[in-house]
């Protein structure tokens, strides 16, 4: 028994979120929003009075979203071709993220 209100649904209907689900893509965009975010935030602790207020308030909670991202590209890609590849590209970028924050 079917009920009236329930749409069917077409086995050979395309993903419309398949474009979204591309994990190759979403590494590259947050490579390149980790850097831009890097170029942005060394300028503005140059200042000495509020610098640390920028690494405590901006850097440190951008810092801890992007190692989760990270880590979630590294656990989605492993299985991937190219896995390791990406591996070192997220464990790289979660490096270089830290160490600039800590060493301005």
């Amino acid at each position: 028994m079917q009920l009236p209100d329930t749409p069917e649904q077409t086995p050979a209907e395309p993903d419309p979120l398949a474009r979204f689900r591309n994990w190759r893509g979403f590494l590259a965009a947050s490579i390149v929003l980790n850097l831009l975010f890097i170029y942005g935030m060394l300028g503005a602790v140059s200042d000495p009075i509020g610098g640390i207020w920028y690494k405590t308030l901006a850097w440190l909670p951008f810092n801890a979203i992007a190692t989760a991202v990270y880590i979630a590209i590294m656990a989605r890609l492993a299985g991937t071709p190219g896995g390791p590849f990406y591996r070192v590209l997220c464990i790289l970028m979660i490096v270089l993220s830290w160490s600039v924050m800590l060493g301005a």
